[in-house]
């Protein structure tokens, strides 16, 4: 492939949703400039369209948190990759992404998040919710560049990263003795 990617494993197993043994998996290391390696697991069933999608850091890292200032428009290109067991708090907002057993892994940016978070706005929104309206309307200033904010990013396995386009917007915080619980795990 490249020099960057190791398939190191492909192979078919049953699909967690429909039973079958329709399920393609490929597991993969990627060399990165932040993590060193990665292992990116994925997988996808032929019969009812199942995807998965994890990735793993190859050695293990400190705690750590992210702190970017989100302050010109710039900024919501910045890049996020968020594991299973990272958290995103964005406080001016009122938002929190927790991680759990369900949690998706994704790349995306800023903006890409502040997207994700308006469609499950969206999903679970209630008619004439006042809260509703004003989270909405919230949210699409700080997409459109009009409404600054603080874009936290957390990750007890060091698992998660955030890239900016300006450097002097983050502050990188290792989380000496940062207690490593089964609910951080889960």
């Amino acid at each position: 492939m490249s020099k960057y990617i190791n398939v190191f494993e492909k192979y078919v197993s049953t699909c967690p949703s429909c039973g079958e043994q329709t399920f393609h998996i490929v597991e993969f290391t990627y060399k990165t400039p932040f993590f060193d390696e990665i292992l990116i697991i994925s997988g996808r069933c032929i019969k009812c369209g199942y995807r998965l999608f994890d990735i793993f850091n190859v050695k293990e890292h400190e705690p750590v948190r992210f702190i970017l200032k989100v302050e010109k428009p710039i900024d919501l290109s910045s890049l996020v990759v968020r594991s299973q067991t990272g958290t995103v708090l964005i406080p001016e907002l009122g938002i929190a992404i927790e991680p759990g057993v369900i949690a998706s892994p994704y790349i995306t940016t800023v903006e890409g998040v502040l997207y994700r978070v308006l469609d499950v706005l969206e999903a679970y929104r209630e008619e004439n919710s006042e809260a509703y309206t004003r989270t909405k309307k919230a949210i699409e200033e700080a997409i459109e560049g009009r409404k600054k904010f603080t874009f936290i990013l957390e990750d007890p396995f060091g698992n998660s990263l955030l890239i900016p386009k300006r450097r002097e917007s983050l502050e990188v915080i290792r989380l000496k003795g940062y207690e490593k619980s089964e609910k951080n795990n889960n």
